[in-house]
């Protein structure tokens, strides 16, 4: 009785050993599977991907990595008549095997969790930086409110984010087409001159798009203690008074001219006369 019950034991004990590995295997495959995406036709070692993508080469800004070959962030294997290609690293790290990842301690959500395809196009863009929108329209994709949201909202049109994720994410203005009210209500966001950078206002005039030293990933300012406020504003005084300086200093001139003429008639003819001096008189004389 002793015996048959280590054998049943030893059976359960194996047969528990091979559902384990079995279910590893489908976990490992699965995995094998995300990783790596099965081409549609097989490659040679010396295939010319451009032949066949070259849109992914073509544009105003175009990927630096590009010129280098594909297999700089891709990895192609050719196994009989199956070719699967995959990233060379975790999506999450691929950029920062080239690009130096900050270790400030405020940093933009997805360049924190290595996202930096939500913003960036990795091959090819028609905006500088391989950015997937211009100006305030990319930071306003994500930062401004949405009157309905889809379990999977859909960003520039390429890319998806969970809707709760999305939700987390501070909103600072209702929609995209608003031209002023953050973090006040007249402060401008856009369509006016940045006195700082020299361009239109947006949302990099205050805010760094990767990290910061400061709070709410706020631009910190080369001079003034850091305070990219005071900076600005006393840039755009400044500005103003020369604009005003340009238009105006050659009238402010000439009323100042005649006011100083004016003020010396004035002086010449409320001057009393000088007294005269009295005549000599004669000693010699009785």
């Amino acid at each position: 009785m002793v015996a048959v019950h280590h054998s049943l034991l030893e059976i359960g004990v194996k047969h528990r050993h091979n559902t384990i590995l079995g279910l590893l295997l489908i976990v490992l495959t699965c995995g094998l599977r995300l990783a790596a995406e099965e081409h549609p036709v097989p490659l040679p070692k010396d295939a010319d991907c451009a032949s066949c993508h070259d849109d992914k080469t073509k544009g105003k800004a175009v990927h630096s990595a590009i010129a280098m070959g594909c297999t700089t962030c891709h990895e192609v294997k050719t196994d009989g008549s199956t070719t699967t290609v995959s990233l060379i690293a975790p999506k999450e790290q691929l950029c920062f095997t080239c690009h130096d990842k900050s270790k400030e301690e405020v940093q933009h959500g997805p360049y924190e969790k290595g996202q930096c395809v939500t913003c960036h196009d990795p091959h090819t863009s028609d905006f500088p930086k391989q950015l997937r929108a211009e100006g305030n329209a990319l930071c306003m994709e994500c930062h401004s409110e949405r009157k309905k949201l889809d379990e999977n909202v859909s960003l520039f049109g390429t890319q998806t984010m969970n809707k709760a994720q999305f939700a987390e994410i501070p909103k600072v203005v209702p929609n995209p087409a608003v031209k002023m009210g953050h973090p006040f209500a007249r402060h401008p966001m856009a369509h006016v001159p940045d006195p700082v950078r020299h361009e239109k206002m947006s949302c990099l005039s205050c805010h760094e798009p990767h990290y910061s030293k400061a709070e709410k990933l706020i631009t910190v300012a080369k001079t003034n203690n850091g305070d990219i406020c005071g900076v600005c504003h006393e840039a755009f005084e400044a500005a103003q008074q020369a604009e005003s300086q340009k238009k105006y200093g050659a009238i402010e001139e000439k009323n100042r001219k005649d006011a100083e003429e004016r003020f010396k008639k004035q002086q010449n003819t409320e001057r009393p006369p000088a007294p005269q001096n009295p005549a000599p008189q004669n000693k010699g004389s009785n």
